[in-house]
């Protein structure tokens, strides 16, 4: 099992994706939404607590089913479609911590255009934290000679979101990146993740996008983001 806690600028949040989490789309940047992004920016590279935990298991496929080392078992004929030259998945979990979550918090009530932009921002984060910590794993499955297909959350497709708590459990979360679950299954803080990574034997070139997405057509994020989490 690897962990990381990563220094606050470890992560470049990326600007332009965070505006596409805020609708613009080839619009032109207002003066006072720039100067929310930039101080938002630097706030959570002040604040923002970056930590990632993963391990790699062996897997097995049988009847739509996928089992983790008899530690998870997942009924679901799309991660079977994705895993289908898999013969191991890395497991990962990454946060950017409570305090992101407490500055939205404050700014809904006292700024609610700085809450708006702040979040974004924030999701943009955990994204940038999630692309290291995949990096990390892409190089893994190099050394045995495989490709990685993208990152595949609980509550996307006909993954059940409920499997949370056990993925959290596999990975030791709580006590290692201080990552819970409601009992509705939500991630607590909520800027975090939680994915599945498969080693693909066949070297394919796995490219997430909104046409290969189950929401497509019905997803305000559609054409916004390199990778949505949704």
């Amino acid at each position: 099992m690897s962990v990381r806690h990563l220094n606050n600028d470890s992560t470049k949040i990326d600007k332009t994706e965070a505006l596409r989490y805020l609708g613009y789309k080839n619009k032109k940047i207002d003066e006072e939404t720039d100067k929310l992004l930039n101080e938002s920016i630097a706030e959570l590279q002040e604040i923002s607590e970056l930590k990632y935990v993963y391990e790699i298991f062996d897997i097995k496929k049988e009847n739509n089913s996928i089992n983790f080392e008899n530690i998870i078992n997942i009924k679901s004929n799309d991660l079977c479609n994705l895993f289908k030259h898999c013969d191991k998945s890395a497991i990962m979990a990454a946060t950017i911590g409570f305090e992101a979550e407490k500055r939205i918090k404050y700014y809904s009530v006292s700024n609610l255009s700085k809450a708006v932009v702040f979040d974004a921002c924030a999701t943009s984060c955990i994204e940038a934290l999630c692309d290291i910590a995949e990096a990390e794993i892409k190089a893994i499955a190099a050394e045995e000679n495989c490709n990685i297909t993208f990152r595949y959350s609980p509550g996307y497709g006909d993954v059940p979101i409920s499997h949370q708590n056990e993925i959290l459990s596999a990975l030791n979360a709580q006590k290692l990146i201080g990552l819970t679950a409601s009992d509705y299954s939500i991630l607590i803080p909520k800027k975090s993740v939680t994915a599945f990574i498969g080693f693909d034997k066949s070297n394919k070139i796995h490219k997430k996008s909104c046409l290969n997405c189950n929401l497509f057509g019905n997803c305000r994020f559609q054409g916004r983001s390199k990778t949505c989490d949704k």
